[in-house]
């Protein structure tokens, strides 16, 4: 009897390591990763499958555990390459998912025990609630929605300008829990009727006949449920069918984005003088392929000596020698320069503040001397950029910058740019994964992304696809282009509907040239004008129902005890 128990938890064991190490693994691959670096995106729509069947064999205490470890499996495959900035980087990441996913866990370990029958809706709201919820905040980030491992096929996407991305993430995760519902009920249906067939030969029990008539009345909302998900699925193609036929806007300007695959790490007035000079001829060569480019667009920090600090106030005669060379080429250029600077700005009797910035310049209106136009970064990276408990945390904050952390100061406002009939602003670095600051923008009156990045650091193509991917949404969403100009990947040019239409070779010096449409002033997609609804009625709604279903239940408790 003892080594049937033994065994039978051993098998319960190994069944549950399995389920978790496939959820992670299905995760893991359906992003852009290590061998695809486009990911797998079809597996997508099984990610959280094996997540229920593990949550229905675990109980409360057992959905802590394996659910911490399903965050610190699946987040540090997913993120390996931020190892390659600093190990803290992936041990913070991995120790945030696992409090995160615990949390998950436990949730939908509560929906499966609440709503006995049909807890798997409930469970599928949550998860979607989940992936809305892990973006706010200030350890927020949107690596990892499920709906972004969607980004190669684009008519689906195009729903994304009606419900955001956590619209298209509510037909991406149903087919997980629809399936579970359907193999679960299934079983559970063979179950009673082999019990109904039992106890008919010893007078059948009228609770199995009510059960059983339970059993497939559930297993028909089921049905209804997977029904209403086909019919959705098939009007978002039909949709999006229609929306990538439509034309654009037959007037254009023309970019070249530079790509000068340089090393974030190397510094000095050599380094930065070396890269400057590949910078221009990166222009240069770019220009002689095209007379007609209107805009030049160089990288996040691409010019690293503050432009407009070291030719007003600088003392060091070699940088104010590389600034004057570098702002005599912008103006006897004919072109709009969009340059990525670590801007200073000092105040009298105060510290100097650095800000991550995207500079403005045209030819013979505000260079000589340097008066750009000037956006600063509003969303800065956790840790790396931003850490505001460092008085609290001295030693951590310290450690932080030892291990290559340079923490800039925050802009505050959502500049948009307006030259030669192009109305743009400028995300920076993992700006464009966030939705909300990509629509402000457009509030505001943009009508072209232009991302400088800076991904190099990774030496991962995992992750500079991971970035790209989401970029490709903020187009979709807004229906507007993007020009992304990055140190060594992706640089490209993103189509209003989400289409890559250039693209250069990653790690290497590289440049692409495309005409940018100019996109009607008046016209806004339904989710620029809305917003991320849908995420927020998905985090309201499993709210709602697990609180109301936590009452029923404690109410039927109280009253079965008298």
């Amino acid at each position: 009897m003892k080594n049937k128990k033994a065994a039978s938890k051993t098998l319960d064991f190994f069944q549950k390591t399995l389920l978790l190490i496939t959820a992670s693994v299905l995760f893991w691959l359906s992003n852009p990763n290590i061998f695809f670096e486009d990911g797998l995106g079809w597996l997508a729509w099984f990610n959280y499958l094996p997540v229920f069947f593990l949550i229905r064999k675990c109980n409360i205490r057992q959905s802590i555990l394996y659910g911490a470890f399903y965050g610190i499996i699946s987040y540090g495959l997913y993120g390996y390459w931020l190892n390659t900035f600093h190990p803290l980087g992936l041990i913070i990441v991995c120790i945030a998912y696992m409090i995160i996913c615990a949390l998950l866990f436990v949730g939908l370990k509560w929906a499966d025990l609440i709503c006995i029958k049909n807890g798997w809706l409930l469970q599928f709201v949550c998860v979607c609630a989940y992936e809305y919820l892990k973006t706010l905040g200030f350890l927020g980030m949107s690596y990892g929605v499920t709906a972004y491992t969607q980004w190669k096929f684009t008519t689906l996407i195009q729903i994304c300008s009606v419900t955001g991305v956590f619209g298209l993430n509510l037909l991406v995760i149903f087919p997980s829990a629809f399936l579970f519902s359907l193999i679960s009920k299934k079983q559970a249906k063979q179950k009673l009727i082999h019990q109904v067939d039992f106890e008919r030969k010893s007078h059948i029990s009228a609770y199995v006949k009510k059960e059983k008539a339970l059993a497939v009345n559930s297993l028909r909302l089921t049905y209804i449920c997977g029904l209403t998900w086909a019919a959705l699925f098939f009007s978002t193609l039909i949709y999006g069918n229609y929306v990538v036929r439509q034309p654009v806007s037959k007037k254009s300007v023309t970019v070249a984005a530079i790509q000068n695959n340089d090393s974030p790490w190397k510094n000095g007035i050599e380094e930065y003088s070396r890269n400057v000079k590949n910078l221009i001829q990166l222009t240069e060569e770019a220009q002689s392929l095209s007379s007609e480019i209107d805009f030049v667009v160089w990288p996040e920090t691409a010019v690293a000596p503050s432009i407009i600090y070291n030719y007003d106030y600088g003392n060091d005669v070699r940088r104010f020698m590389l600034i004057s060379q570098l702002l005599n080429f912008l103006d006897e250029n004919n072109a709009v320069f969009v340059i990525g600077n670590s801007h200073e700005v000092e105040f009298r009797g105060a510290e100097k503040q650095y800000y991550n910035s995207a500079l403005v310049f045209e030819s013979g209106k505000n260079v000589h001397p340097p008066e750009p136009q000037i956006y600063s970064k509003m969303k800065l990276v956790p840790f790396t950029e931003s850490f505001p408990l460092k008085h609290t945390f001295p030693s951590l904050y310290v450690r932080l910058l030892n291990g290559g952390s340079h923490m800039w100061q925050k802009g505050d406002e959502y500049t948009v740019f307006n030259y030669r009939g192009l109305k743009f602003s400028t995300p920076i670095c993992f700006e464009d994964t966030f939705s909300t600051i990509c629509r402000q923008m457009v509030l505001n009156g943009s009508r072209c992304f232009i991302n400088l990045s800076n991904d190099s650091w990774s030496k991962s193509t995992a992750c500079q696809h991971q970035h790209l991917a989401m970029a490709v949404f903020r187009s979709v969403e807004n229906r507007v282009p993007t020009v992304r100009s990055t140190a060594s990947g992706v640089t490209c040019i993103i189509s209003p509907t989400g289409k890559i239409e250039k693209i250069a070779p990653e790690f290497c010096q590289a440049f692409v040239i495309g005409k940018v449409p100019l996109m009607n002033e008046n016209s806004q997609t339904v989710f620029t004008k809305t917003g991320d609804i849908a995420g927020m009625a998905e985090a309201v709604l499993g709210a709602f129902i697990l609180l109301i279903q936590t009452i029923v239940v404690i109410i039927k408790k109280i009253l079965d005890k008298k």
